[in-house]
């Protein structure tokens, strides 16, 4: 027997904690809100790519031998081609970490591009004194926050502020800053553009603690407080939409309905604690056994759910079976008393046994109900 699994400093390895301190793993429940801020960003940046192109078009047939318009041309349909790509990917389901990064770069240095082609052209005043052109930096903090993930938050500020110094800097080097007139937008002096830096810097604390409370409020609403797995009804709303996206892309998927044995049992003899103690174990082992694209749920006091977006019966069998095997292997210490765990789960296949949510919950859960009478600790998938 063991009892409930403790994750400590001392357990942890010094590698796995310095990547956790570097870049928290994101929630599966957030993905897809997440999903919905980058598909927002992802049209607003192709819109403004196209603004942009309209003026390198304009410069190239006013004078074809100028190459700042060309290469204009050439550096919006670039930025297009990748705003596409991270469009589709986003409306797919397909967003790394690694794209989502790229993203907040990409539009974070749209607007130190936009800065770079005024300075170019002499413009210093709208560089370095326009709060409109600065407040393009703000913009671009806030749209990071679309994604739900301070991280990128605050990877947005980092970057927004080194790249407008560099501008500064570039400023500087070049001399550039002597001929820009003192006007009501302030002025170019070191403390002046300190200002500026400080307002970013704000911006992006500010930014980053409302993203993280609305990740706190957002997980609050779909999470079972007990077990911190989805609770019922953000399993409704996920499984309906990951399952037509498995019936639409021709994927074989499945469900199970997993059931504790003998649950109440542990709560008339060991007590509500108990009870309690065994549906957390459970809830570990099953987060444990799972990938990170399978959804699982609590859906009732001793009842969960699991849905496999892309798999085969021969897999999902397996590794439920595995679950049961690695369950009835262990168990839970209560004080001095030890709980033996035993679970029976039901499976039912898409679109073998059907393509909608209640037809495949109602077999999988007959299944289960099957795996109950006929002795329990049983996978059974037909």
């Amino acid at each position: 027997m063991e009892s409930l699994p403790e994750t400590t400093s001392a357990s942890v390895p010094l590698a796995r904690r310095l990547r956790f301190l570097a870049w928290p793993p994101r929630e599966p429940e957030l993905a897809n809100a997440g999903r919905a801020g980058e598909i927002v960003i992802a049209k607003a940046r192709l819109a403004v790519f196209a603004l942009l192109l309209l003026p390198s078009i304009a410069t190239c047939v006013r004078n074809p031998s100028e190459p700042s318009g060309w290469l204009g041309i050439a550096t919006a349909l670039v930025c297009i081609a990748l705003g596409v790509e991270i469009l589709r990917r986003a409306r797919i389901g397909n967003i790394t970490r690694t794209i989502q990064i790229v993203s907040t770069l990409l539009d974070v240095s749209l607007v130190t591009g936009y800065h770079a082609l005024l300075f170019m052209a002499g413009e210093m005043s709208l560089v370095l004194q326009s709060r409109v052109t600065f407040a393009l930096y703000l913009i671009a903090i806030i749209g990071a926050a679309l994604r739900y993930d301070g991280q990128l938050v605050r990877l947005a500020g980092a970057i927004a502020a080194l790249q407008y110094l560099c501008i500064v800097a570039w400023a500087h080097a070049t001399e550039r800053i002597n001929v820009v007139a003192v006007n009501f937008y302030g002025d170019t002096t070191v403390s002046g553009q300190a200002e500026e830096i400080f307002i970013l810097l704000m911006a992006t604390v500010l930014g980053s603690i409302l993203v993280e409370r609305a990740r706190e409020l957002r997980l609050s609403g779909i999470r079972d407080p007990l077990t911190k797995l989805a609770n019922r009804s953000y399993f409704a709303e996920r499984f309906e939409a990951e399952l037509q996206h498995s019936v639409a892309g021709h994927r074989t998927s499945a469900v199970a309905m997993v059931d504790i044995d003998h649950f109440k049992d542990v709560n008339d003899t060991y007590g509500h604690d108990a009870g309690d103690a065994v549906i957390r174990y459970v809830a570990v082992e099953l987060r444990r056994s799972l990938r990170a694209g399978d959804l699982v749920a609590r859906i009732g006091g001793e009842e969960f759910a699991i849905f496999f977006g892309s798999t085969t019966l021969e897999n999902a069998h397996a590794r439920l079976e595995a679950l049961r095997i690695a369950l009835a292997n262990g168990g839970v210490s209560v004080g001095a008393r030890s709980i033996q765990i035993t679970v029976s789960i039901g499976i039912a296949m898409s679109p073998d046994d059907g393509t909608g949510t209640q037809d495949l919950l109602a077999t999988a859960d007959a299944r289960l109900l099957v795996g109950k009478r006929s002795g329990r600790n049983r996978v059974v998938t037909g």
